[in-house]
């Protein structure tokens, strides 16, 4: 497992930001942020609706969200 899809796991597993993922595997935040873009390229992540941080789409419980006005 490369080391930017070791930290994207620890984003998923344990909840930390991507900047301490970043940092616990040895990259830098900026190679962290291009893994986060090509996972939202396929799906597997996207913005929180409610506070725009980057998180694992299965993270995110549509049902609970107020429909868009």
């Amino acid at each position: 497992m490369s080391k930017s899809q070791e930290a994207l796991r620890l984003m998923r597993e344990k909840g930390i930001t991507p900047y301490a993922a970043a940092k616990e595997v040895g990259i830098t935040p900026t190679t962290m942020y291009a893994a986060i873009r090509r996972e939202e390229a396929k799906g597997t992540m996207e913005p929180c609706p409610c506070c725009g941080s980057v998180v694992p789409t299965e993270r995110i419980n549509h049902a609970v969200l107020k429909d868009p006005a």
